[in-house]
């Protein structure tokens, strides 16, 4: 019954926004130049498997029964967090929501994950990234 829920959620994950986030205190005014051997020398990090491996480990922990008995059939949210140097999920926060149900669930979701990421590079040095990952709910 879970399995039908699930597959309802049509664009649970529409897209994601792997990518490394500026601190917007470190924003220049006058941005630099980069070169396409500078871009050559940052690495993303990865989840083993991929995004859709990524969004099969959140959805076995996305629960929607209470949803479904709430009649909640839709909503977004927006979660960020960081991947640390060792590959860990860390600072996970839900940015935006429109139901606070979804927003408990979501977090709950993304703390269970415990699988380690590749994490991302620079210059072939491990840094700390912040990514972003949307949610959109649709329970039919």
């Amino acid at each position: 019954m879970m399995i039908k829920y699930l597959t309802c959620i049509v664009s649970f994950f529409c897209t994601i926004l792997l990518s490394a986030q500026q601190d917007s205190t470190s924003i220049q005014k006058n941005p630099q130049v980069v070169s396409p051997s500078e871009i050559a020398e940052y690495k993303n990090p990865e989840f083993p498997g991929g995004h859709q491996a990524f969004v099969r480990k959140i959805l076995s922990n996305f629960q929607t029964t209470l949803l479904s008995r709430l009649n909640i059939t839709s909503a977004k949210a927006v979660a960020s967090f960081v991947v640390e140097k060792d590959g860990s999920m860390g600072d996970i926060q839900i940015e935006s929501y429109e139901n606070e149900i979804i927003k408990k669930e979501f977090l709950k979701s993304l703390k269970s994950v415990n699988t380690k990421w590749t994490p991302g590079e620079i210059k072939g040095e491990k840094v700390r990234m912040k990514m972003k990952q949307p949610l959109i709910f649709r329970l039919e």
